[in-house]
């Protein structure tokens, strides 16, 4: 327990607002592969996962045309840095102990880590919903050597309402799943030309980039606390126009060309774009 609790005083210096931890060996069989996986450390015991609010006062989206998640900074420019200080407090404290980061592309599987933790349920759309926060979070981890003995947390699913299926604009949610190749999310960051259909969905929606609908309609999230990290606050921007600088932008990744076809879409003119 002392050793818990001198972690949470890690974690809050750190200006981390929620974290839980979870046994290493359990996401052995989930891990992901991808080239960080070579970063886990040999002797992996613990893994602590660290959440982040981003998600502003409902109104303060109004006009805008961006899921709430890019109409802030890119959070892989923003969590690495609340990890890494986390980390270096960490190796001060515990310097026989490895300790390494992981945001996103991570070969952890982020959402079950989370809920294994302790920091919420899993929600029909595969998206972490935390007690205090909703799904307006960004998830990050610290794999470690360090033991914590951190008793075990049964995955728990949502209320199982149905809202969200009921709402998904592209039929992507249904009892059996998540088709990702259907969802509006999805669609948006499709390179090429769309289909007239597909254009239709995009128009419909008034979304450049993203979607929220399954979060908007989770009564889960209705009450969530809104105290987005001072960075968030200070990147915020819910609309995305032509020539507007991608620099530091989650939809940055994905290049102009498709950002400005959604544009041209929900002017009401053709979506064609080259790759």
């Amino acid at each position: 327990m002392e050793l818990l609790k001198k972690i949470e005083t890690i974690f809050s210096e750190s200006g981390i607002p929620a974290f839980g931890s979870c046994a290493f060996a359990p996401l052995r069989p989930f891990l992901i592969d991808c080239r960080a996986q070579q970063r886990i450390p040999p002797k992996a015991q613990t893994v602590l996962v660290a959440l982040f609010p981003y998600a502003m006062e409902r109104e303060a989206y109004r006009g805008g045309n961006l899921s709430r998640y890019a109409s802030v900074g890119d959070y892989h420019d923003i969590v690495p840095c609340y990890l890494e200080r986390a980390v270096c407090r960490l190796r001060q404290s515990f310097p026989d102990e490895q300790f390494e980061s992981f945001t996103d592309n991570s070969p952890i599987p982020e959402v079950r880590a989370a809920a294994m933790a302790g920091l919420g349920c899993v929600g029909k759309n595969g998206l972490l919903i935390h007690k205090t926060y909703g799904s307006w979070v960004f998830i990050g981890e610290i794999v470690s050597t360090l033991s914590l003995n951190a008793p075990p947390h049964d995955i728990q699913p949502c209320l199982g309402c149905g809202r969200c299926l009921l709402f998904c604009p592209t039929d992507a949610l249904s009892a059996e799943g998540i088709d990702r190749t259907k969802c509006m999310s999805a669609l948006t960051q499709r390179k090429g030309t769309l289909t007239e259909e597909e254009a239709a969905l995009i128009r419909r929606s008034g979304c450049a980039w993203g979607c929220d609908i399954c979060q908007e309609v989770c009564p889960m999230n209705a009450r969530a606390v809104i105290h987005p990290l001072p960075e968030f606050i200070d990147t915020f921007h819910p609309t995305v126009v032509k020539n507007s600088p991608l620099e530091g932008r989650a939809y940055a990744w994905r290049g102009r060309n498709v950002i400005e076809r959604n544009l041209h879409i929900l002017h009401g003119r053709e979506g064609d774009s080259n790759d």
